[in-house]
């Protein structure tokens, strides 16, 4: 009877030693997994700061060629606003026909913009895959439909009016009714000599300003012109309320 006392004994004190032992490796597989779930934590942080990192680089970059833009939309207003009065100034004052020849040329001379906006940065946003993650929805939307529509709206205007103004420049400069110098170009050939006066030369440059031609050609630049400076200055308008959403964007990690 004593030895199955003592059997009994034995056999609780080795399933209570077993529990122990079950508890324990419950307990250390619930540490691991603990860790291993802080481990995941604390990457998925660090890569987050990461992407946010890069993200806001990104966007300071993006407000260096915004700026760049506007400076370029108001140069390039300032330019369109011009010709427009010069070119008017033909329809509105016969008096113009008293300027000196080079002055002339001048204001009836399609200038276009060299200036194409850029969107380097845009396109490495892109690449990186990170076009819809860049804030708020509100700045994405901005950020996206300032790049898609208005650049490229207006980079299409651009090489409309750079083609159509090298089309005014063939009417009255590549014409067999006179000599004349271009007035853009950096280097005139103001040293080749002329096989005509300029009295004669000048009398008949106004001759093609004054024809039908001439003054259709005129029209077309100023309503050309009157375009570009409504889609510069429209564009000119969400390029600065993109700048204002993008710092706001970085002054919270500030």
């Amino acid at each position: 009877m004593i030895k199955f006392f003592r059997k009994i004994r034995q056999q609780l004190l080795t399933e209570n030693k077993f529990s122990k032992y079950l508890l324990y490796a419950i307990g250390e597989i619930v540490l691991v997994v603990i860790g291993i779930l802080i481990a995941l934590q604390i990457n998925n942080w660090n890569e987050n700061r990461k992407q946010k990192a890069k993200v806001n680089n990104y966007l300071k970059s993006m407000v260096i060629d915004l700026n760049s833009d506007t400076k370029a939309y108001e140069r390039i207003i300032d330019s369109y606003e011009l010709q427009v009065e010069n070119n008017t100034l033909i329809f509105k004052d016969k008096n113009y026909q008293e300027l000196p020849l080079d002055s002339i040329v001048s204001k009836i001379t399609s200038y276009y913009a060299m200036h194409q906006i850029v969107d380097q940065t845009y396109q490495k946003i892109k690449n990186s895959g990170l076009s819809d993650n860049l804030g708020s929805k509100e700045l994405n939307d901005a950020i996206n439909n300032y790049y898609f529509n208005g650049i490229n709206s207006f980079n299409t205007f651009l090489q409309y009016d750079k083609e159509r103004s090298t089309r005014d420049d063939d009417l009255w400069f590549l014409t067999n009714n006179y000599e004349i110098n271009l007035a853009h170009h950096a280097t005139k050939t103001m040293d080749l000599p002329f096989s005509e006066s300029e009295e004669a030369r000048k009398k008949a440059l106004i001759t093609t300003i004054e024809s039908n031609l001439g003054r259709n050609f005129l029209r077309h630049n100023i309503d050309r012109k009157k375009i570009g400076i409504i889609i510069a200055k429209q564009v000119k308008t969400e390029a600065e309320a993109l700048i204002q959403l993008i710092n706001g964007e970085l002054n919270k990690y500030k």
